[in-house]
């Protein structure tokens, strides 16, 4: 219990310590309270002073509207009690009993949810008689009495999809996003309605202050805004200050690395990546062990007329094989074990142009380091790190990276130097914006997550029925509601893509089609010299 004293020095104190009651906290208005006030009794000495001094009260951490108020005010003119009970309604304190600082003191209270006000107005002051005849009464009855029903809630909404998802003007598509929909799935079970209005960039991240001030998204709540719609994740600074639904996804959202996807060798290389180096290095002992044996039992005066025969049947060129029986067999023995190689390289290489060959794939957080890619964040996954690990500094980001897409859209097209970190619900919805023409991915995503983050749906503090609300949601994410609609939404973004399609599979050859029609009618002009020239030396001689 926290006793809060507003300028009114009186015997509260004393009578308080003479009771059986839990720890009390004597304290001003602007002492900030580390601990979650169970209750509020506060002496003021009028109301003027009583609502001044209110403000430091409701900007602690630790502030809890739900709970029951006790105030005391000694100079209390029946006339300020609408000032009063105005500032206690901005604030959403319910709960509250209003006593002026008599022997036998007046009891004052309201309902601000009497006759469908919602917590946004109140018709009367309710008198609850002199305080020596209250023993009989339930000071603090339920004043929820009409639930949410013919309630109308105010949302503000970023675009941020597919958590928030603002239509254009005149669209005939339908589709709202997530938290609009479990919202309204709620409206239905429980007879209130919603005013989105959307607000500005979803990319600023929302920051509290130590004077429990706060920008972005979030501010809209302190301004009148009943819940706030945007994909917002849960931070620890973040649940003291509101109330919020969550768990309402079928899966965790995660901050996941993004790098860009593979591409295909270079033809040229594959020349040499048919085999592996083992393969070539064996090649090459065989080559030069069977070398050295025709230079052993040949003795040739030309040695390189043995390495250009031994590499034209490698190329499976055929000749003429004279000598003794055991030199043919040293020679057929090389034919054979050429003939093996150039099969296997000849059908790997073929398998090679209709399968190609992918670059080495950065698939682990090792391998950012081990290839030195630089960060591309966005400036909003940069506060959210901040906020979450309070750390910022681990990752320099540039100035083409500070927006959320563009930091995705400068990775997919640098030349695999960079990688960016996002929300993977976000991104799921965003990727075909990063397919290629054919429909391919360009981006990869790690295996390996940051953290999980949890997306809510947040409240001013104090709202009515939160875990009403929240059970609601786990209902609807349980009967498959959320998953049908996340689907529906991909679909419907799906459909204004349309992509090339391949009429045949696409091959990859190493020759280009122009220089391999080139070499064939060159190696045929000289095929047909040759024979010419071998018919004209023949005549020559048989004249």
């Amino acid at each position: 219990m926290s006793l809060v004293h507003m300028g009114n020095d009186n015997e509260l104190v004393k009578v308080l310590n003479t009771m059986q009651l839990k720890t009390i906290i004597s304290r001003s208005p602007q002492s900030n309270m580390s601990v979650l006030n169970e209750h509020y009794v506060i002496d003021a000495n009028s109301s003027t002073y009583f609502i001044k001094q209110f403000k430091y009260l409701v900007s602690e951490r630790r502030w809890n509207p739900t709970t029951r108020f006790l105030i005391l005010i000694k100079n209390l003119n029946v006339h300020d009690l609408y000032n009063v009970f105005d500032i206690l309604l901005r604030y959403h304190v319910i709960n509250i009993l209003i006593l002026n600082s008599t022997a036998n003191p007046d009891i004052y209270t309201y309902n601000p949810f009497e006759n469908f006000g919602c917590g946004r107005r109140y018709d009367r002051i309710i008198d609850l008689g002199k305080c020596s005849k209250s023993y009989t009464k339930d000071l603090y009855p339920d004043k929820l009495i009409t639930g949410l029903r013919n309630c109308t809630f105010n949302v503000a909404s970023t675009h941020w999809p597919p958590f928030s998802i603002k239509r254009p003007i005149n669209s005939t598509n339908m589709m709202v996003g997530i938290e609009e929909y479990i919202i309204r799935e709620m409206s239905q079970l429980e007879s209130f309605n919603i005013n989105v209005t959307f607000i500005g960039d979803g990319e600023k991240f929302s920051t509290i202050s130590e004077n429990m001030s706060i920008d972005g998204p979030l501010s809209f709540v302190q301004n009148g805004a009943d819940m706030v719609f945007g994909g917002l994740v849960l931070v620890e600074a973040r649940t003291d200050m509101f109330e919020f639904i969550y768990l309402h996804l079928l899966d965790q959202d995660s901050l996941v690395y993004l790098v860009k996807k593979a591409g295909r060798v270079q033809p040229w290389r594959k020349m040499y990546l048919v085999f592996q180096v083992d393969v070539w290095l064996t090649l090459f002992l065989i080559f030069l062990l069977y070398f050295l044996l025709f230079v052993l039992f040949f003795r040739p005066k030309d040695k390189s007329w043995v390495v250009l025969k031994m590499l034209s049947f490698m190329f499976s060129s055929g000749t003429g094989i004279r000598g003794s029986f055991f030199k043919r067999s040293i020679f057929i023995a090389w034919v054979w074990c050429s003939y093996f190689f150039s099969s296997y390289y000849q059908s790997t290489f073929s398998s090679v142009t209709t399968h190609p060959l992918m670059e080495h794939q950065i698939a682990t957080v090792e391998d950012l380091e081990r290839y030195n890619l630089q960060p591309c964040v966005s400036e909003t996954i940069l506060d959210y790190i901040e906020a979450t690990l309070h750390d910022k500094q681990q990752f320099e980001t540039r100035e083409q990276c500070k927006l959320y897409l563009d930091s995705i859209q400068f990775v997919s097209q640098s030349e695999h130097e960079y990688f960016t970190v996002v929300h993977f619900h976000k991104y799921q919805y965003y990727k075909l914006d990063y397919y290629n023409e054919y429909g391919e991915e360009t981006m990869y995503k790690l295996d390996r997550q940051i953290f999980s983050s949890l997306n809510c749906i947040y409240f001013y503090k104090g709202f009515p029925f939160i875990d009403k609300l929240q059970m609601h949601a786990l209902r609807v994410r349980e009967n498959g509601m959320i998953n049908a609609h996340m689907s529906r939404l991909y679909r419907e973004f799906r459909r204004h893509y349309k992509f090339k399609s391949k009429d045949s599979k696409e091959l990859e050859v190493l020759v280009p089609w122009h220089l391999l029609g080139l070499g064939s009618c060159l190696s045929t002009l000289v095929f047909v010299g040759e024979i010419l020239i071998k018919k004209f030396n023949h005549n020559n001689k048989s004249m």
